[in-house]
């Protein structure tokens, strides 16, 4: 009875110490993005913002990025029709993928092209630019 009243603190130690570390996984750069594109103008914008670096959210602090966003996409009606990785590349911190995207604002349907530039840091991939490439405006559903 002794020996597993000792055991047992032992057991819940370790449980809890393997549990950090299952935590402690970092997500990829392509698993990043397609978690940026997922919530992005969304409701749920805070749960993309620690995955972006202060150069990204032009040094504003994550919870100003997060309402200024919001509400600069709600004024336009931004909402993601599409997005799908279609390239990725790797180098040691630094990754670059790119996303083909298709988005509707009050304007009209718009696809377009994604890179997204990320750095690793403390062993984290984040967001740190965004370039948008290859516009093409659906002339059709545009009101002018």
């Amino acid at each position: 009875m002794k020996r597993a009243c000792r055991i047992i603190p032992i057991l819940l130690a370790l449980l809890f110490a393997t549990m950090g570390v299952c935590h402690a996984e970092e997500d990829s750069p392509v698993q990043v993005v397609e978690l940026f594109s997922a919530y992005y103008g969304g409701a749920n914008m805070d749960e993309i913002v620690d995955y972006t670096t202060e150069h990204f959210r032009a040094n504003r602090p994550k919870s100003v990025w997060i309402v200024d966003t919001w509400k600069a996409l709600q004024r336009i009606d931004y909402r993601r029709l599409h997005g799908s990785v279609i390239d990725s590349k790797l180098a040691d911190d630094r990754a670059a993928v790119i996303l083909d995207a298709k988005i509707g604002t009050a304007g009209g349907e718009t696809k377009q092209k994604e890179i997204y530039y990320l750095i690793k840091e403390d062993q984290k991939w984040l967001i740190d630019q965004l370039r948008v490439a290859d516009e093409e405006i659906d002339e059709e559903k545009t009101n002018l």
